[in-house]
């Protein structure tokens, strides 16, 4: 770490800055964006504090530790001979702050070079300058119909063009005819309704796929009306707007049983998906398959092989291509666990260890080594390593009341699977107690392991000298049961067929 020289003596923890707002967004710097971050600060347009400049001196010298400066020492630096006041060394950061974050604002404009061309072409507008309005607006159509990616940002780039182009008609031409300002009137409200349809249609599917995970009713009747709209008038020159109106058609049916249709219209998308890939955004592409993940899965819960399929290939593919959902900067530990356990169930060992492996590191850190424990538990238990499973889950902390219901029911089934039903029944009736006892869980959580448990302990008593005959009547159930109202069916029906009746 680099010394600040000028500064002599005993440091001082008391009055650390490393966790103020400043310093916390500097430490998101990495060395380029430092030097631009420089440039920005030292030029007199976007500062004229000659005090920053020097300020900004000491911060860079710290980082991006900032072990070293302390409040104390930036005050001494600018009143040598005054008295420590804190107030001053805030606003010193609070000036600073407002800096960066500007320059942050200026990183973002300079993302959308449509944008910048806008802003400037509304200048020559204000300032009469038609020439310089032209030739920009020229090179502006010609740099949009070079984008590949056709996505929010493309339509409203797109709309505003076509306005400018309604007020250089309004300011520059001495007689503009009604027809040929009703063409343009009309294709400038094509385009606005272009991006206010991509935009509704891309909520929707949102609010579809957040509905699992809340129970705000949300007012979708704008919506309708949008796809009834689009019934009416298709859009067929913009790909993403076909491709979201398809996922719209599965989402409005994913609640029905498997029909040729859901197949045929899944299909479909799918092929649309792959003929556009380069024209969809990275962040539309990630929400459209994080929705396919969830109705595929939903799909397969029938059995429906081609679904299940599906849902596995998926899965895989999102993660591969980084279209999985995130937390901020993180991968889910929700998601963690489900992927992993979907590749195990598949019995894709080596792909599963990978992914258990590399993604640990993408878990907050909070969270990782209990996830990261317990799919190493459940990956020694799918390929028959009981033991090592067992050792695995003796270290998975159960506070979480979710990973309590993970451990007990994978020591129910090791345990089962073993052989040894008495232990297994000392643990499924400590289940049953916690499921009990717990009230946090829904109730369709409950329903699930509470007939999970009901159903292990009976083919138990079968094991432990209870009438075989008794297969026949808890076999039947298990197949009639409905796959939501039970935890891991298919695990119950695969042991059911082992004992002979």
């Amino acid at each position: 770490m680099p010394k600040i020289d000028y500064f002599k003596g005993k440091v001082s923890n008391k009055m650390e800055i490393d966790d103020s707002k400043l310093v916390i967004l500097l430490k998101s710097f990495n060395k380029q964006e430092l030097e631009r971050l420089e440039k920005f600060v030292n030029s007199p347009f976007f500062n004229s504090s000659e005090q920053l400049i020097s300020f900004f001196s000491l911060l860079k010298s710290d980082h991006p530790e900032y072990k070293v400066l302390t409040k104390e020492q930036i005050f001494s630096h600018f009143y040598p001979d005054e008295e420590y006041k804190d107030k001053k060394v805030r606003d010193l950061l609070s000036r600073m702050l407002e800096v960066a974050q500007n320059f942050l604002a200026q990183l973002e404009f300079e993302k959308n070079k449509n944008t910048s061309s806008i802003f400037v072409m509304n200048q020559f507008i204000e300032r009469n300058l038609e020439r310089h309005f032209k030739s920009r607006y020229k090179d502006s159509e010609k740099r949009l119909k070079e984008e590949m990616v056709i996505d929010e940002n493309y339509l409203y780039s797109e709309y505003m063009l076509m306005k400018l182009n309604r007020y250089h008609a309004d300011i520059f031409k001495n007689v503009i005819y009604e027809e040929e300002l009703s063409n343009i009137v009309n294709s400038e409200y094509q385009l606005f309704l272009n991006y206010v349809i991509l935009n509704v249609l891309s909520y929707t599917i949102l609010f579809s796929i957040r509905k699992y995970n809340t129970n705000n009713e949300v007012n979708l009747e704008f919506s309708d009306m949008v796809i009834q709209f689009l019934d009416k008038y298709p859009i067929e020159n913009y790909p993403i707007i076909t491709i979201l109106r398809s996922v719209l058609d599965l989402q409005k049916r994913d609640s029905e049983p498997v029909s040729d249709i859901d197949t045929d219209t899944y299909k479909d998308l799918i092929k649309k998906l792959y003929d556009n890939d380069p024209a969809i955004n990275l962040d539309m592409k990630r929400m459209i398959y994080i929705y396919l993940v969830n109705y595929t899965r939903l799909k397969s819960l029938v059995y429906n092989k081609f679904f299940k399929d599906e849902h596995y290939r998926l899965l895989k593919y999102s993660i591969e291509n980084d279209l999985y959902p995130k937390v901020g900067n993180y991968f889910s530990e929700a998601s963690y666990m489900i992927v992993a356990s979907e590749s195990l169930i598949n019995k894709d060992f080596e792909w599963a260890e990978k992914f258990i492996e590399e993604f640990k590191h993408k878990l907050k850190s909070e969270v990782r080594e209990n996830a990261y424990t317990f799919c190493m538990a459940n990956l020694h238990y799918r390929k028959g390593n009981y033991e090592k499973a067992l050792k695995f889950l003796v270290k998975v902390s159960i506070e979480d009341i979710y990973y309590q219901l993970k451990v007990k029911n994978l020591q129910v089934k090791i345990h089962y699977e073993l052989g040894e039903y008495e232990m297994c029944k000392s643990v499924i009736d400590s289940f049953r107690h916690f499921l009990g006892s717990v009230k946090q869980f829904p109730e369709f959580v409950r329903i699930r392991f509470v007939n999970y448990v009901n159903f292990t302990s009976r083919m138990v008593n079968v094991w432990l000298g209870g009438d075989p005959r008794n297969m026949v009547e808890i076999n039947r159930e298990i197949q009639e049961i409905s796959q939501e109202k039970v935890e891991s069916k298919s695990w119950l029906i695969a042991q059911a067929a082992k004992i002979k009746y």
